[in-house]
């Protein structure tokens, strides 16, 4: 048998070499678009990965409100939240002044000796 030679260019090595990274990238992208296409239908039949239906569907919905009812109710909170601020900053004030060095001694004196000028300092001092 004779043997004859194959002769193969470099341009047609590069473009063969071209050519089949080029179709793997298409048959890898068809993949991922197929696989992509079916994911949702394959979620919602798992029953640990579907989506929760939903408690109560509304019987209609709300009417819209105007600007100003929502900016009302906007300031509503707002000074809800500030007034609950306040509380705590008081709270937070009084509890440092009751447990201040100066308030404990004169509730110690009041204690021992309650009268009226210890009872004085130490609502100076307690608050």
């Amino acid at each position: 048998m004779p043997h004859t030679p194959t002769h193969l260019s470099a341009w047609k090595l590069i473009l063969s070499i071209a050519a089949g990274i080029w179709l793997g990238c298409m048959a890898v992208a068809a993949t991922g678009w197929l696989i992509w296409r079916d994911v949702p239908p394959l979620l919602a039949s798992h029953p640990a990965t579907a989506p929760a239906a939903p408690a109560a569907i509304p019987a209609a919905p709300p009417a819209p409100r105007s600007n100003e009812e929502m900016f009302q109710q906007y300031q509503q909170r707002q000074q809800a939240v500030q007034e609950q601020q306040n509380r705590e900053a008081e709270k937070a004030e009084q509890d440092k002044r009751f447990n201040s060095a100066p308030c404990q001694f004169w509730r110690q004196q009041y204690q021992a000796e309650p009268t009226q000028r210890n009872r004085e300092k130490m609502d100076g001092y307690c608050g």
